[in-house]
């Protein structure tokens, strides 16, 4: 049973679905981190990861809606909304992370600007499991009447 599960586990995620997740995610991971740098300067470090984290979302719902998932047959604003819900559930993850792993971490082996560099980008990747999951199983999930 256990043997059974774990290839159900592996089928779900080794396959061209998650594929073009990390594909999608890694072009809103690029415009996240691009974001972050462009506007740190005039914000600061912490406030630049908010606005970054919402240009990554956005991004990576425009990629995911059009490349990587089908069509689900919901509303727009109910798969928004979704997106929206479970990315907040990230957000927390990767704003804490970021400043942990910049302080606690890299902080201590790099230079400022690479330490936060490295721990941006390392807490960009934390919530990827998670995030496919959550969207193949309901955000872009068919529904009922498609």
């Amino acid at each position: 049973m256990i043997a059974g599960r774990l290839r159900q586990l592996i089928a779900f995620y080794w396959n061209g679905v998650f594929l073009k997740f990390l594909l999608a995610g890694g072009l809103a991971a690029f415009a996240n981190f691009a974001s972050r740098i462009a506007v740190q300067p005039l914000v600061g470090f912490k406030v630049a990861l908010v606005i970054a984290f919402f240009v990554g979302l956005t991004v990576a719902f425009v990629l995911n809606r059009a490349f990587v998932f089908p069509a689900s047959g919901k509303p727009l604003r109910q798969e928004m909304s979704w997106f929206l819900l479970f990315n907040l559930i990230a957000f927390p993850i990767i704003i804490g992370g970021s400043v942990l792993l910049r302080d606690y971490v890299f902080g201590h082996v790099l230079p400022p600007a690479l330490a936060e560099a490295a721990a941006h980008g390392v807490a960009i990747m934390i919530p990827v499991v998670f995030n496919f999951a959550a969207h193949q199983l309901v955000t872009f999930a068919r529904s009922k009447g498609a």
